[in-house]
């Protein structure tokens, strides 16, 4: 609210005045008839600056998950450019705002023509009107709450209009030159968060891919809902864990626009040549900051040697998987995976057979991610989906690894095993009696079993992964499968939710009933061991942000945030499973990953109704960023945890 606040008192203080100072003018020449061409202009300013904030916000909504962060990008920034200019120009020019306004007028009248007076009225209120609208839609979007922030807004605007009419009647003595410079230092810091939001936005949108390392963990000050959140990143736009990048971009800007706002008249021109010169230099070092950030390793848990074994650098590249033949000693391992430059692979993969061993997903270009595993001898496949070379080769050799647990681990693994056997169970309950609903043409009833059986499935979802093509067959969303190979959950969805029926659904509920029973019984045989089970736990989370963040997985019923829930409750299952050997030798890590269950749970909760949860649509935006920086949160610590956890 105080973001919003400032912004519209600033800036409507600003169109306040000059149109203030312009019909004061008037007033004294006697010049009715221009006082109204003046309006006129005033009136055509404001309905365009209206339009185009009107026009940026649909767009962006419209626009899919990345293209409304780049869009989210270019606004930010270019209310970064507007309101540099206007405060470096307001520094210079406040005191004789009024005498420049006059002569201005003066020669419109002299030209005798009403259109050079609206022209001039209209150009006027037109600049701080579009930079008032670009700068509050940027501040939205990155608004905690929209209400309090339209409030501000609203509060600002009115409290501009009184004290531009009480200036204009003569009845209010303000001092504009510390006005501006007071309320320029406010919006620096402002807009240096905007600085910090375009970076992280940018990031989303996968314009920049460097210095995306956590730079520090505020999450201890910055927790949801207290007045510390509203004041730090209402104000200062710094979020809970800020990147590298985000962190260099801020404070390069506010130091020195702070220094050019603050610092006395006299030596201001030296200053701002200064700051000028240190901007030619500041550009390409925020690049090298970034290209080197980008290439650190999060966590300091991660050393040369992991769960007892050794680390292993791979890359996922356009090209493929490098390197593209790998050659081990059986054992425990970490991989260390990275997206060298890749726009088009972003998941690396350990396949044996038709089974999944292990894997990360979305793992963005400049991005890092690992896993942990216990290699045994034999023959396997390296996947970097969407590559030019998708498949490489992994041999293992030596002899078989030990992979006998302690006591508090084969407790943790085994009560894993029941939670999987418990759910994979629910889950062909779950598909049977969606099966009777659609037998029966009751929509409703359907509509219910379908919600109520994506949720064991959601639970299991990386084991069910892991065995070739079962999961496609159960949970292939259309267009990732030929349209003759869609069978499982979501054609059954899309007729029940778009198609409002349940005809030609047999064939599909039978099929989904038989796929439900094949992974119950595969579950029951599956070897399973801690680093596995902990790599499970960051598949769920990224299956969450891969496609439940952004509403694609159920697109046709909108219980995405069921699907949600159901992933984070698996994640935590997975969790438990290796918790107490966690526990004996990094306390402090696992205290920290309860305290981030608990805020992905506090985000979550304000969505919940009686049945369930709200429609995904019915989220705006910034709780959907919520739920993301919650999410993102958690998977940082989370992904230490296995090879901590089996660490010697």
């Amino acid at each position: 609210m105080l973001t919003t606040f400032v912004i519209a008192l600033r800036e409507g203080l600003e169109a306040s005045l000059i149109v203030g100072i312009i019909a004061a003018f008037l007033k004294r020449q006697q010049r009715t008839d221009a006082l109204r061409s003046m309006w006129l202009g005033v009136g055509l300013a404001i309905v365009l600056c209206v339009a185009v904030a009107v026009v940026l916000r649909v767009v962006d909504n419209e626009l899919p998950q990345r293209e409304q962060e780049g869009l989210e990008t270019i606004v930010a920034l270019v209310a970064v450019a507007m309101v540099t200019y206007m405060i470096v120009w307001m520094t210079e020019h406040a005191r004789d705002l009024k005498g420049q306004l006059q002569e201005q007028t003066a020669g419109a009248l002299a030209q005798g023509s009403a259109t050079a007076l609206i022209l001039m009225a209209f150009l006027a209120v037109l600049r701080e009107g579009f930079e008032t609208s670009v700068f509050l839609l940027a501040a939205f979007n990155d608004a905690a709450d929209p209400v309090p922030a339209g409030f501000g807004v609203v509060l600002g605007l009115v409290l501009a209009v009184a004290l531009g009419y009480g200036i204009y009647r003569g009845g209010v003595h303000l001092n504009l030159s510390r006005f501006f410079r007071a309320t320029g230092a406010v919006l620096v810091l402002v807009a240096a968060g905007l600085v910090a939001s375009s970076l992280h936005t940018a990031a989303e949108a996968g314009w920049v891919v460097g210095g995306q390392s956590e730079a520090l963990d505020l999450s201890a000050i910055i927790r949801p809902g207290t007045v510390w959140e509203s004041l730090i990143t209402g104000i200062l736009g710094i979020h809970a864990q800020p990147t590298v990048i985000e962190v260099v971009g801020w404070l390069l800007y506010a130091i020195p626009m702070l220094t050019i706002v603050l610092v006395p008249d006299a030596v201001r021109p030296r200053v701002r040549a200064t700051v000028a010169g240190g901007a030619v230099v500041a550009a390409p070092v925020v690049l090298l900051v970034g290209t080197l950030g980008g290439s650190k390793e999060t966590g300091a848990a991660f050393a040369s040697s992991a769960a007892g074994g050794r680390t292993v650098n791979v890359a996922i590249t356009d090209e493929g998987c490098a390197p593209a033949a790998l050659k081990l000693a059986s054992g425990p391992a970490t991989f260390v995976v990275t997206n060298k430059d890749s726009s088009r692979a972003t998941e690396y993969e350990v396949v044996q057979g038709s089974r999944t061993v292990a894997e990360v997903e979305n793992v963005a270009n400049g991005l890092t991610k690992r896993f942990s595993l216990t290699l045994q001898p034999g023959r396997y496949t390296v996947r970097c989906t969407g590559a030019e070379h998708e498949k490489g080769s992994l041999t293992v050799t030596g002899a078989r690894a030990a992979v006998a647990l302690a006591p508090a681990l084969q407790r943790g693994v085994d009560g894993y095993r029941t939670f999987l056997e418990d759910e994979t169970a629910s889950l062909v309950t779950g598909v049977e009696a969606l099966r009777d609903a659609l037998a029966g043409g009751d929509v409703a009833a359907a509509k219910r079993a379908y919600a109520k059986a994506r949720v064991p499935y959601e639970r299991v979802e990386p084991v069910a992964e892991s065995f070739g093509d079962l999961d496609p067959r159960i949970d292939a969303r259309a267009n990732d499968v030929p349209k003759s190979k869609w069978t499982g959950f979501h054609p059954i969805e899309r007729k029940l939710w778009v198609q409002k029926t349940t005809e030609g659904t047999a064939k599909l509920a039978d099929g989904l009933v038989k796929d439900s029973r094949e992974l119950q019984r595969l579950v029951r045989t599956v070897k399973l061991e801690p680093a596995q089970v902990g790599n499970g736990a960051n598949e769920l989370l990224g299956e969450v942000s891969k496609s439940k963040i952004t509403g694609e997985e159920e697109r046709y019923s909108h219980i995405d945030l069921l699907d949600f829930k159901a992933n984070v409750e698996g994640a935590r299952a997975a969790f438990d499973a290796i918790r107490p050997a966690l526990a004996g030798k990094d306390p402090d890590l696992v205290a920290e990953i309860e305290r981030r269950f608990g805020l992905v749970d506090a985000a979550l909760r304000p969505h919940a109704t009686a049945d369930g949860f709200v429609p995904y649509t019915a989220l705006a935006k910034h709780q959907v960023r919520r739920l993301s920086e919650v999410i993102d949160a958690l998977a940082e610590p989370l992904s230490q945890a296995p090879a901590r956890a089996l660490s010697g």
